[in-house]
Formats: C-alpha cells, sequence, structure tokens
C-alpha cells in the first residue's frame, strides 16, 4: 500500500487543494484547518455538518500559496462559488464570503478544530467495495480524506483492521483510532462531487466492522487518527501497518 493522494483544507468545510507532500506536524498536516468561517454575531465556528445554515460552504475552495506560515492571510488564497478568486488579506474578503454564504461572516485564523482526529485515512479499496456509482475520483472526494492510500489487491475495507495500530509513513507515524462515522455531508454536493442523498444509506449498507470498541451499526468509512510522530510524507511513500 502507499499514499494514493493528498489533500489538505485550509479553512474548515471548504473544498481544499491536492498536494504532491506535506508535512505532518503533531496536530495535523501543516496547513490543515487552521482558517475557519466564523458568524460575527455568536463568535460560533461555521460548518457544513449544518448545513441548512452552513451548507454553501462546502462551493467554496481554499490553498496556501506559502505554507511557511499557514496563519498569514496573504498566503491564503480562496476560490468562491462564482469563480472569484479572493485572498485573505484582501479588504473585501468578509463582504464577499458573507456575499457567497447569505449571511453575515468574517474569516478568522484559529486554533485548529477538527471535529474527532487531525487525520483522516481512506484506502481505495473501501471506496471501491462501496460501489458507489460514482467516478473513483468523484467517490474519494466525496469522503474528504486527508490520506488516500492505494490498496491494489485488497478488497472491502482494511482500514478496518488499523485501529489501534501503528502506521508509518516515511518518518512519520499514525495510530487510527477509531472508524470515521458518517454524516450528512456525505450526501451534499461540492466542486465536482454531486449532492446524492442516498450518500448515508449507501455507506450503512456496508459490512459491519467487527472487533472493535465501537462495533455497532452505522454508517463508516474510513479512520481518524492521531499522529504519533512527526515527519516529511508524499504521494508515492509506502504505507507501513505494524
Amino acid at each position: 500500500m502507499r499514499i494514493g493522494q493528498l489533500w489538505r483544507y485550509p479553512v474548515k468545510s471548504f473544498g481544499g487543494e491536492r498536494l504532491d507532500a506535506a508535512t505532518v506536524e503533531s496536530d495535523g498536516l501543516r496547513g490543515d484547518h487552521v482558517w475557519a468561517i466564523v458568524d460575527p454575531e455568536t463568535g460560533d465556528v461555521a460548518s457544513a455538518k449544518r448545513f441548512r445554515r452552513w451548507g454553501s460552504l462546502l462551493s467554496c475552495r481554499a490553498r496556501l500559496l506559502d505554507d511557511t506560515d499557514p496563519c498569514d492571510p496573504a498566503a491564503l488564497e480562496i476560490t468562491l462559488p462564482d469563480g472569484t478568486v479572493v485572498h485573505g488579506n484582501d479588504a473585501a474578503v468578509a463582504d464577499l464570503l458573507s456575499d457567497a454564504t447569505g449571511r453575515p461572516v468574517r474569516l478568522e485564523a484559529r486554533p485548529r478544530t477538527y471535529d474527532e482526529a487531525p487525520l483522516h485515512l481512506l484506502s481505495t479499496s473501501a471506496v471501491e467495495a462501496l460501489e458507489t456509482g460514482d467516478a473513483p475520483a468523484v467517490a474519494l472526494r466525496r469522503f474528504r480524506p486527508q490520506i488516500v492510500v492505494e490498496s491494489p489487491g485488497r478488497r472491502g475495507f482494511p482500514e478496518d483492521e488499523w485501529v489501534g495500530r501503528r502506521i508509518g509513513i516515511s518518518s512519520a507515524v499514525v495510530v487510527p483510532s477509531k472508524l470515521t462515522s458518517r454524516c450528512v455531508m456525505v450526501t451534499l454536493g461540492h466542486q465536482e462531487v454531486p449532492a446524492r442523498r442516498d450518500m448515508l444509506r449507501t455507506v450503512m449498507s456496508r459490512p459491519i466492522a467487527t472487533g472493535l470498541a465501537d462495533d455497532k451499526p452505522g454508517a463508516c468509512i474510513g479512520v481518524y487518527a492521531d499522529v504519533a510522530e512527526c515527519g516529511l510524507i508524499a504521494v508515492g511513500d509506502a504505507i507501513d501497518v505494524r
């Protein structure tokens, strides 16, 4: 097995950027989830999981032009749903984002805001086993992993067996902590990924993993992982499950 794709999501709930290499830090990939859209009235971080209010966030994309300082607004490039490109230090960025979301918002660099864990790994075998009917590239994007594991010759859901084990990737080591539970976000459209109201049911129809502490029916595919050892990883690096 090896890394097939690397993705980083500089702004929470936005579409991300595909990378050739990434630095694994103690709290995730450098530059991942370092920015957020904030409701100025409440101070709450916006999340597309509240899709009726914030689902439009998924139609925006973000990338870092330079990750020397990921919190430098000048390094953050945002592409809005209509194709407009704006940078984090643009005086109009808050107004443009407010227009795109339909409500007042502001852009903030904040401590990382993950729902479960800093890393999300997903194998190509698992996506193939779901038989979603989407093109392979689209099916992978739907689940928003950071690390896509190419798993040729394997069938089913190999990451089910990774929970609690150590995974070496180049000089980094990560430890999967739990299966990735899915929610309404997998049904939502974003960029080239079409909306699929049936997708949550599709995930729930997969065989249930056995022998896990959280072994119960549910919509799970992929694994969340914590960082045990930092390092530089790249597309093509071998995945060593220990």
